[in-house]
């Protein structure tokens, strides 16, 4: 068993982020009277929760709560809070007060249009939460990913263009398999996966990289997952996720980074998978 995070102790550190009668929020301290929720932040946390096997606390307000998140006419105040609050919403067997529809419309036609796109990074997370978004409320766009993910790749492999990156690269294998594009994306992320391969960290940002992270871990994890391979250095994997869980049980990006519940999320979503890989 590769499995190598301890389990109780990241319960406590989400538990501990939840803001009582709302949502959740990485830095909240209650004693300096901290206490600013946000959706991604609880998103992060329901499924986290969902992964450790741990009730969630006060559903019913956090429900309350996220379909506060949500204007008279559907809409959200960003395309990253509107996703995280509909995705966190489904996470508990909930949908949105109002319909979302003409908003996510709007947010389809404006935030993925290459033209507009200075940030391929963005882009593609965005794209991705579209998508996720799309499945859960049964609603269907008119994208052309295959085309998108096309201009996004690095000339030297790899995803996004200026320089691919492990994490991002497994977030354009997602949008290729939930679209079910057409081409070499799945033989492409591989072949990137197998360049960020380390016999002592496990898994690097990029194939030149002195560094480590855990989205770089949490990405060449998901890849090997979903390509159905082997990793190279599994053990290394383990031992450097091992390193990035703080003793407040939270995760950061990477050794000695301070815990967010982001990062929690990929280092339990790695944690699930490695032994699979």
């Amino acid at each position: 068993m590769l499995s190598c995070l301890d389990r109780e102790a990241a319960a406590r550190y989400v538990l501990g982020r939840h803001d009582p009668g709302s949502g959740y929020s990485f830095y909240r301290t209650p004693e300096w009277g901290v206490e600013e929720p946000s959706a991604p932040d609880t998103l992060a946390a329901l499924k986290s929760l969902r992964i450790l096997g741990v009730e969630i606390p006060e559903r019913d307000a956090t429900i309350r709560w996220l379909w506060g998140l949500q204007d008279d006419l559907g809409g959200y105040s960003t395309l990253t809070i509107g996703s995280a609050a509909i995705l966190a919403l489904a996470e508990i067997g909930a949908r949105p007060a109002r319909s979302p529809a003409r908003w996510l419309v709007r947010c389809a036609e404006t935030s993925v249009r290459d033209e507009r796109i200075r940030d391929w990074r963005g882009a593609l997370r965005d794209l991705l939460h579209l998508l996720e978004v799309s499945r859960v409320l049964d609603m269907s766009f008119e994208w052309d990913c295959g085309r998108l993910l096309k201009k996004a790749m690095d000339p030297d492999g790899g995803w996004t263009t200026p320089g691919a990156d492990l994490e991002t690269t497994a977030i354009a294998l997602l949008i290729s398999n939930l679209d079910q594009v057409d081409g070499r994306t799945d033989l492409d992320a591989e072949a990137f996966l197998r360049r960020c391969e380390h016999a002592t960290f496990g898994l690097r940002i990029t194939p030149l990289s002195g560094a480590l992270s855990v989205g770089a871990l949490w990405g060449g994890v998901q890849i090997a997952y979903h390509q159905k391979i082997r990793l190279q250095y599994p053990e290394a994997v383990a031992a450097s996720l091992l390193l990035a869980q703080r003793a407040d049980g939270g995760l950061g990006a990477r050794h000695g980074a301070i815990s967010t519940l982001h990062d929690t999320l990929l280092g339990l979503e790695t944690d699930q998978l490695l032994d699979q890989c």
